[in-house]
C-alpha cells in the first residue's frame, strides 16, 4: 500500500465564523448536525467548526477532487479515544475507491486564530502527484502547449460531466 494523495489546509477562524454568521444556513450546508455538535448535543467552538470545514477541505486536496463536493459526503468523526477520522459515503466514497483508496489518515491541530489539517490517502491506487522525471514544461502559448491546453481543457469537461452524471444517478438511486 502507498500514499495516493496528500493534502494540507489553513484556515483563518475568524474569517469563517464571520461567513457563518453572515450566512447561517452555509453551515448545514458544509457540516453535517453531529460535525456541528459536541456529544453533549452543545454546538461546537467556531475553532471546532472551521477545523472540520478545513479538514473536508483537505481531502479534497489529497484526492484531487472539484472544489464542490457533497460536503455531507466527507463527515469528519471522532474516534474512542478522540482522534478525528473520515467517514465517507456517495460520490466522495465511489471516488475514493475508484481510485485504490483504502485508508485516510486525518491530523487537526489548532493555534491562536487558526486550525490547520493534514490528509494522507493510502491506497493500493496510483499516486496522483506526477513523477520526479516527468518531461519539462511546454514554452507558454507555443503551438504544442496551446494545444495540449485545449486537450486538457476538454478532458477536464468530459471527467466534469462524467462525475455530474454520476452524482445525478446515486441521486436517484437513493431517492
Amino acid at each position: 500500500m502507498g500514499i495516493i494523495g496528500i493534502g494540507l489546509d489553513l484556515a483563518d477562524v475568524p474569517r469563517f465564523a464571520e461567513h457563518i454568521e453572515r450566512v447561517p444556513e452555509l453551515l448545514d450546508r458544509l457540516l453535517t448536525p453531529a460535525e456541528q455538535l459536541k456529544k453533549n448535543g452543545k454546538r461546537r467552538t467556531p475553532e471546532s467548526l472551521a477545523a472540520r470545514f478545513s479538514a473536508k477541505e483537505a481531502l479534497v486536496k489529497a484526492l484531487q477532487l472539484p472544489q464542490i463536493i457533497p460536503w455531507h459526503e466527507a463527515e469528519v468523526v471522532s474516534a474512542f479515544s478522540g482522534a478525528p477520522s473520515f467517514r465517507l459515503s456517495g460520490w466522495v466514497l465511489e471516488h475514493f475507491r475508484a481510485l485504490g483508496g483504502e485508508r485516510v489518515h486525518l491530523s487537526i491541530t489548532h493555534d491562536g486564530e487558526r486550525t490547520m489539517t493534514f490528509v494522507v490517502v493510502e491506497g493500493s491506487g496510483p499516486a496522483l502527484a506526477p513523477p520526479p522525471d516527468q518531461p519539462p514544461p511546454l514554452l507558454p502559448g507555443s503551438p504544442e502547449a496551446l494545444a495540449a491546453l485545449a486537450a486538457a481543457r476538454e478532458k477536464a469537461r468530459a471527467s466534469r460531466d462524467a462525475r455530474r452524471a454520476q452524482r445525478e444517478a446515486a441521486r436517484r438511486k437513493h431517492a
